[in-house]
């Protein structure tokens, strides 16, 4: 009975020190990471940073102190004590517009400042927002019986993006806003269009989705918008 309890006051003794051991240290200072991208999927538990995303972190002077590329960021990060900035951001910063053939893809940006201390665990948790807009289209039943062919145009800064139902272009917030337009052949060979129609309020992270009808009414193009968070799968290309 007395080798029982000795047991049991050992086992108990090792869970508080290892319990102890998550919350300080001695002669570190450790910050933990949690990195998602806002709208994504929830991410394994497993697995506390997402895998599409680097991070610098940049000293008091923002000089680049330290850098890790998307897929390699620990969770575990020992540093010094001072002023830290931690960027988390996906690598198309620069290159975003001309992915999926001109139409662009999500691009994610945040940046966080951090005090770190000699002895100190710092958690820190980054849901990491999208930092342009997507823009899809779509349109009314049995569209492809009455019509053979159509266009639909975007147009925002100095591109011009041409999708199809069930495709997304994205665009720039700092180009404020966009355009759209819509020609259509039916199966007599007639022609119709309405001439473009500007959208200037605009927010990043947001997906416009331009939603036509059979409306006649030239001034909208008989179109409803309809603004909802963008929430992306694994493919960029979905159906809306």
């Amino acid at each position: 009975m007395r080798r029982l309890l000795y047991m049991l006051l050992s086992l108990t003794l090792l869970a508080a020190c290892q319990q102890d051991e998550l919350q300080t240290v001695q002669d570190e200072a450790v910050l933990l990471l949690d990195l998602e991208r806002m709208g994504r999927p929830t991410m394994a538990v497993t697995r506390a940073c997402d895998a599409d995303l680097a991070v610098d972190i940049l000293d008091a002077d923002r000089a680049l102190y330290r850098h890790y590329d998307a897929g390699s960021v620990p969770q575990k990060i020992v540093l010094e004590p001072g002023t830290f900035v931690i960027q988390a951001y996906t690598d198309n910063q620069t290159t975003w517009t001309d992915a999926n053939e001109g139409k662009g893809e999500p691009c994610y940006f945040q940046e966080v400042s951090v005090e770190m201390e000699y002895d100190m665990v710092k958690r820190l948790q980054m849901c990491v927002p999208m930092t342009n807009y997507a823009v899809g289209l779509q349109l009314p039943a049995l569209w492809d019986n009455l019509f053979r062919s159509y266009t639909f145009r975007l147009k925002s800064g100095g591109r011009t993006v041409v999708i199809q139902q069930g495709e997304r272009a994205y665009f720039d917030v700092s180009d404020g806003g966009f355009s759209y337009a819509l020609s259509a052949t039916n199966t007599d060979g007639r022609t119709s269009s309405h001439s473009a129609i500007p959208i200037t309020d605009i927010e990043a992270g947001k997906l416009y989705t331009l939603r036509y009808s059979y409306d006649s009414d030239a001034t909208t193009g008989g179109v409803d918008i309809v603004i909802t968070d963008d929430m992306e799968t694994d493919d960029n290309n979905v159906n809306l």
